[in-house]
């Protein structure tokens, strides 16, 4: 399945990649609207319904992991494009599922697959696109990662009317096998023979020790660890602080959510377009400010109780993850460019690490404070790690 380069341009190659990451949105969200009805069609719980998230988020968590460094040893193309068919094949035998467990197994196996499209496409672009223009790259992704949670559900609404979760599954794998199809013919290999490993399982773990070895990559893990807290920490507590404690209604939340996501698009594309003259570093530490801005606001606003100054608050905070994600992204890959899989599967799996620390914490005794506090720690805690572990690197990086 090996092609040439030249095979594809970067015109061709940047869609195409964007289309492979935004399946992980797609996987979740674009049948919540219809999860009632996977319930009660299956005989589960709410709980249970909503486990068929859960179980797609772990195979995304683990499946990163492992086939990011399984790529520095095949290459790219090949994993991509398993990857997407075995999430075509997920989801047509999760259309036919009998029974919850079925359904669940069906899920993480899904999870897999859309975790190849994930890791894989961030190592492509760490391949093909040197210096800035691997930050804007990563900002188009971060984007498109954005965007697409609020357009999701508008979209999984919409197909409500006209089918159930059965159908949508098959949408979904309709999807994957013409995008698997696009990227057969459009997506090059990125990573000659000559650059990759020994495909043994020693190697790979190898791969992962040596990318963990390097303390400027363990810098910008961390940073990205600590923007994962801010942002599954509002995900996780925000519907409760806004609509419990400060009285907005489901609809009136979801207008703030929508408005947030927006802040992240804005500032991903403010990032694609400074970055070559400005610098990740440089952008970096622009986020890290801006966090530290929006959290010291929400806490003036949930101390006076006053509504306008914490969604100001919110609305700062949340923004600066489309200024400190694509930076991560591109200063990260930069140090372990030669060990792209491993360094990407590394870098994805701590966004949901963070995440399932930080989406319970924020959300104890209901109180405000809590979310505060947790936005707070990862506001911090991302700046310090940077500066002790990375120092002073080329602000042009």
């Amino acid at each position: 399945m090996t092609r040439a380069a030249p095979r594809a341009t970067p015109r061709h190659l940047m869609p195409m990649l964007a289309a492979f990451t935004a399946l992980v949105v797609l996987t979740t969200d674009l049948y919540l609207p219809v999860l009632p009805g996977l319930g009660e069609d299956l005989g589960a719980t709410e709980a249970g319904a909503a486990a068929t998230v859960s179980a797609v988020l772990v195979g995304i968590a683990v499946g990163q992991l492992v086939l990011g460094p399984v790529s520095d040893a095949v290459g790219r193309r090949l994993p991509l494009l398993l990857g997407g068919l075995t999430y075509a094949v997920a989801h047509v035998l999760g259309a036919l599922a009998p029974t919850l467990g079925v359904l669940l197994a069906l899920r993480v196996v899904a999870g897999l697959g859309t975790a190849a499209c994930l890791v894989v496409s961030r190592a492509v672009v760490a391949d093909a696109y040197p210096g800035a223009q691997a930050g804007r790259a990563f900002a188009t992704l971060g984007a498109v990662v954005s965007i697409a949670p609020v357009l999701a559900p508008l979209a999984g609404g919409a197909l409500a009317s006209m089918m159930d979760w059965r159908g949508m599954f098959l949408v979904l794998a309709l999807a994957a096998v013409g995008l698997t199809a696009a990227g057969f013919r459009l997506v090059p290999e990125t990573l000659p023979p000559a650059r990759r490993i020994a495909p043994r399982a020693s190697a790979i773990a190898g791969e992962l020790g040596a990318v963990l070895a390097q303390r400027t990559f363990v810098a910008y893990l961390a940073a990205l660890g600590a923007i994962g807290a801010v942002l599954f920490g509002y995900i996780g507590a925000s519907s409760f602080v806004l609509q419990e404690r400060f009285g907005l209604s489901a609809l009136q939340y979801s207008v703030v959510f929508a408005a947030n996501a927006v802040g992240i698009v804005g500032a991903s594309f403010t990032t694609r377009q400074l970055v070559a003259t400005v610098g990740s570093r440089r952008l970096l530490g622009m986020g890290h400010l801006l966090t530290l801005s929006g959290v010291a606001v929400l806490g003036v606003g949930v101390g006076l109780d006053a509504l306008p100054v914490v969604l100001a608050g919110v609305f700062l905070a949340i923004a600066s993850v489309g200024l400190i994600v694509p930076s991560v992204m591109a200063l990260g890959m930069a140090v372990e460019r030669e060990r792209a899989g491993a360094a990407s599967g590394l870098l994805g799996i701590c966004q949901f690490i963070a995440g399932a620390i930080a989406s319970p914490l924020a959300g104890v005794a209901g109180s405000p404070w809590s979310l505060v506090a947790v936005m707070a720690v990862g506001a911090v805690s991302g700046p310090l790690a940077v500066r002790a572990l990375a120092g002073r690197v080329d602000l042009r990086s």
